[in-house]
């Protein structure tokens, strides 16, 4: 409870004063929770029933490279903490661990029977209250610390909050534009707070600009798990 009063409290005397930067093309680092929230509104697009309702951007991409070699991102049916894990789904299908995404390459749909009949594979298990879904969906932690991150941008904007995801956000042709905070960096340092300013940007192209992947993922409500990633560059409006 201290950790996160403490916590809590450090970011909101941080976020005093807080105004927009210049509108331009940064480097961005996404918190795991910002990063968690951005992926809460792209979940369905791994469901193969999205896919053929032509309604998924990865439609016809699979085992295409989609992301950087950093990028992992698997359905764990089997986290521990997780309200959300179990061994079966409402249609009795066991489920299984799966990579969706591995080294940036992607390796399968999520299904349920009839999708699975459609395409000639086998149910992965993922039907829960109708639809298909991941059962806790999970981007894998990479090697480096936030703090890495940070120091490794020359001018950038670390993102700690996105509101607006599933409004802002189309899973058809993956473009979302999103309201931020966070703070300006500049030659690794913290400068300062930022608020009231605009990321924007394409899913497939920010997973395959991916630079680095912090060893900080952290589960969320949204029932994404997240680290933190650094992205080379992505188009900022702010003043």
């Amino acid at each position: 409870i201290k950790k996160i009063s403490k916590e809590i409290a450090d970011n909101a005397l941080a976020a005093l004063g807080a105004k927009p930067v210049p509108s331009n093309a940064y480097e961005v680092v996404f918190s795991n929770t910002a990063l968690a929230t951005l992926f809460s509104a792209f979940q369905n697009i791994f469901s193969a029933d999205a896919v053929q309702k032509n309604t998924s951007l990865l439609k016809g991409k699979l085992n295409e490279k989609i992301g950087s070699d950093l990028v992992t991102i698997v359905d764990d049916p089997f986290m521990k903490k997780s309200a959300s894990s179990r061994s079966f789904d409402d249609e009795g299908v066991a489920t299984k661990y799966k990579e969706l995404i591995k080294d940036g390459v992607l390796k399968t749909y999520l299904h349920n029977l009839v999708t699975a009949k459609k395409d000639g594979v086998q149910s992965t298990g993922n039907v829960f209250g109708g639809s298909v879904s991941a059962v806790n969906l999970k981007m894998e932690s990479g090697q480096s610390s936030l703090g890495d991150m940070i120091q490794s941008m020359d001018e950038g904007i670390y993102i700690t909050d996105v509101q607006g995801a599933h409004a802002g956000a189309n899973a058809v042709s993956g473009d979302f534009s999103l309201q931020a905070s966070g703070y300006y960096i500049k030659d690794g340092k913290q400068v300062r707070p930022v608020a009231l300013i605009t990321v924007a940007g394409n899913f497939i192209e920010m997973l395959k600009d991916i630079t680095m992947v912090a060893n900080d993922a952290k589960m969320t409500y949204y029932g994404v798990t997240a680290p933190s990633i650094k992205v080379k560059s992505m188009p900022v409006s702010g003043s």
